[in-house]
């Protein structure tokens, strides 16, 4: 009796060793291959736009069309910052009222309200002739990318170890000045 039950559990180790662990180190391979992947697609996103000073739904369609090409589903968050200095004055109207001061104003613009511009519910009632997303040189623009799934890695490795992993394991994070304005 106790030789099979010997026998029995080399028979699982050597399962684990032979197949489950080496199936688990290639999907975590994988899995840094993908990250690879959305980090190379995400930089060229983001200086395509820094150095066009522009988006377009184009460019954004291509961008998730590239990220979904890696079998995951990702949430994709864009930030635009705008600085603007403006003179500070006591009264607006008379310009001899400068205070020699100036006010540093900062505006965000986050993905819903890009996102907006480029693919608006109601096109022909907007008002818009175009549909490209302008930004200014000197503005921050940045993208976040995080994958929403749980890679295949991740749930070999939740069977491994009997626990509840998260879902996020391939975090890109990249951006920086806008250089130009082709507009």
């Amino acid at each position: 009796m106790s030789e099979t039950l010997g026998k029995t559990v080399a028979m699982l180790i050597s399962i684990l060793l032979f197949f489950i662990f080496p199936v688990e180190n290639m999907l975590t391979r994988q899995d840094d291959i993908t990250r690879i992947v959305v980090l190379y697609e995400t930089t060229d996103f983001v200086d395509s736009v820094r150095n066009l000073g522009y988006i377009t739904p184009v460019m954004y369609a291509q961008f998730c069309e590239a990220l979904a090409a890696t079998g995951n589903v990702y949430e994709i968050t864009m930030e635009h910052i705008h600085y603007s200095i403006d003179p500070v004055y006591t009264d607006p109207a008379d310009i001899t009222t400068f205070q020699h001061d100036y006010m540093i104003n900062r505006n965000i613009t986050y993905t819903e309200e890009i996102l907006e511009r480029l693919f608006p519910e109601n096109p022909g009632f907007s008002g818009q002739t175009d549909r490209y997303y302008y930004l200014s040189k000197g503005d921050i623009f940045r993208v976040k990318v995080v994958n929403v799934n749980k890679t295949p890695a991740t749930r070999v490795q939740q069977l491994l170890l009997f626990s509840e992993l998260p879902a996020r394991r391939i975090i890109v994070s990249y951006g920086g000045m806008v250089r130009d304005e082709n507009h």
